[in-house]
C-alpha cells in the first residue's frame, strides 16, 4: 500500500505510540474496537494483559508498565482515553512496525530520526495525504478535536453569506425602486362627479405628483403632500387601480377572463413598436404598479383582421413583449411582467370593417395575474 505517514520516533515505545496515532489520523471514527482490530492481540508484547491498547481505567496496578503520563495517552475521538503497552523488545517492536505498512504508515530508521525532543515522535504526511480529521493528542487539548480551521472559519462564512445578500439586494433594489414591501389597500373610491369627489388619505409612493387623466369625469384620491390624484370613471386605469385595490376580487385562473383593454397603448398598421401617444398610459401602468408591489401582470397583444393569421401571430407577439420591455425598462421587475400574442383573436371591434374599428383591434390588454 502506498505510504501516507511516515512516523520518525527516537525510542521504541515512543514510535510505536506514534503508530497508533499515525493510524487515528487515517481512521479519526476509530473506536477501541476498532483499533484491537486492526492491531491485534498477536502483536501484545506482554503476559498480563489481552491487548496491547486498554483503556486507562484498566490499567490499575500495572501503570509503570504502560505509557501513563497525560500527552502520551491515545484520546479517541469520543474523547475516551486509552493506555498503550510500552514496547521494549526489539522483536516486538519490529513486528508492530510491519504489520503497520499495510495501512499505509511506515517507519523511519532511528538513526535518519530528525532532531526533536528524547523520547517523542512525529508525523510526516507523503504522496499529497491529508488527514481526514486533524485530531490533537497533545496534553492542552484533553482528547478534543480541534478543527484545521477553528472557530473563526464560521465567522468568515458568516460574513461571505451577509455579504452575498447584500449584493442581491441591492439589485433587488435597482431593479424595482426597492418596491417589495407590502403596502395596505385603500379604501375603495366610489365613481362621483368632480364637484363631489370622495378623497381617500394613502400612503406615500411613486405616484405622487403623477397625473392620470385630468378630466371632469374623474375621481380624486388626495394623496399625503395635499395633491391630488384624478382617475377618469371607468377608465382602464381606473378598472386595473380599482382591482388591485379591492379587498374582496380575486385573481381569475380562467385565461380568458378578466382581461382590460388598454384604449391609449395603439400601434400603426403592421408595425410593432408602441406609437408616441401611448406613453401617457404606459406611464399609468408603471406607477399604478409601483402603489401595488406585489402585483404581477399579463400584457396580451393583438391585431386586426388583414394579413395571414401566422403573421398576426407574429406581431401579436412582438407588441406584447415590446410592451412588456417598455415597463422593465421603467422600472418594473422583468419577473411580475409576461407577454403573449393572440393574432386577430378576440376582437373589441368584431366587424374589422373599417379604419378605426381596425385601429381599435391593434391594441394591449392587460391581466392582473397576482395581487
Amino acid at each position: 500500500m502506498e505510504a501516507k505517514i511516515l512516523v520518525r520516533g527516537k525510542s521504541q515505545s515512543r514510535t510505536a505510540l506514534g503508530i497508533i496515532n499515525a493510524y487515528l489520523k487515517l481512521y479519526p471514527n476509530s473506536t477501541l474496537s476498532d483499533l484491537r482490530q486492526a492491531f491485534p492481540k498477536s502483536l501484545n508484547p506482554k503476559s498480563f494483559t489481552d491487548s496491547i491498547i486498554v483503556p486507562v481505567k484498566e490499567t490499575k496496578g500495572y501503570e509503570k508498565q504502560f505509557f501513563e503520563r497525560e500527552g502520551e495517552l491515545v484520546v479517541l475521538k469520543s474523547g475516551e482515553k486509552l493506555s498503550l503497552v510500552e514496547v521494549w523488545r526489539k522483536e516486538d517492536f519490529d513486528a508492530i512496525c510491519e504489520h503497520a505498512k499495510q495501512y499505509g504508515i511506515e517507519v523511519a530508521a532511528m538513526e535518519e530520526a530528525k532532531p526533536f525532543k528524547k523520547g517523542s515522535y512525529q508525523l510526516e504526511y507523503l504522496n499529497e495525504f491529508v488527514p481526514p480529521e486533524e485530531i490533537a493528542f497533545t496534553p492542552e487539548s484533553d482528547g478534543k478535536k480541534k478543527g484545521k480551521f477553528g472557530w473563526w472559519w464560521w465567522i468568515l462564512l458568516l460574513i461571505l453569506l451577509l455579504l452575498i445578500l447584500l449584493f442581491c439586494w441591492k439589485k433587488c433594489c435597482s431593479n424595482d425602486k426597492c418596491s417589495t414591501t407590502n403596502v395596505a389597500p385603500v379604501e375603495n373610491t366610489v365613481p362621483v362627479a368632480i364637484n363631489t369627489p370622495d378623497s381617500v388619505v394613502v400612503e406615500p409612493d411613486s405616484l405622487a405628483n403623477n397625473l392620470i387623466r385630468d378630466v371632469e369625469n374623474a375621481i380624486s384620491i388626495t394623496l399625503p403632500d395635499g395633491k391630488e390624484w384624478k382617475i377618469e370613471k371607468d377608465s382602464p386605469e381606473y378598472q386595473l387601480f380599482s382591482f388591485l385595490n379591492a379587498k374582496d376580487t380575486n385573481v381569475d385562473a380562467d385565461k380568458s377572463k378578466g382581461w382590460i383593454t388598454m384604449d391609449k397603448l395603439c400601434f400603426k398598421k403592421g408595425e410593432t413598436n408602441l406609437a408616441p401617444e401611448s406613453e401617457s398610459q404606459l406611464k399609468s401602468i408603471v406607477a399604478i404598479m409601483r402603489f401595488f408591489p406585489n402585483s404581477q401582470i399579463k400584457i396580451g397583444g393583438y391585431t386586426d383582421n388583414t394579413g395571414t393569421e401566422a403573421t398576426n401571430m407574429r406581431i401579436s407577439s412582438e407588441r406584447a413583449k415590446n410592451t412588456a420591455k417598455k415597463l422593465i425598462s421603467s422600472g418594473i421587475n422583468a419577473n411580475r411582467v409576461t407577454s403573449e400574442g393572440y393574432g386577430s383573436q378576440y376582437p373589441v371591434c368584431p366587424g374589422n370593417d373599417t379604419d378605426d374599428c381596425r385601429a381599435a383591434n391593434r391594441r394591449i390588454d392587460v391581466k392582473v395575474t397576482q395581487k
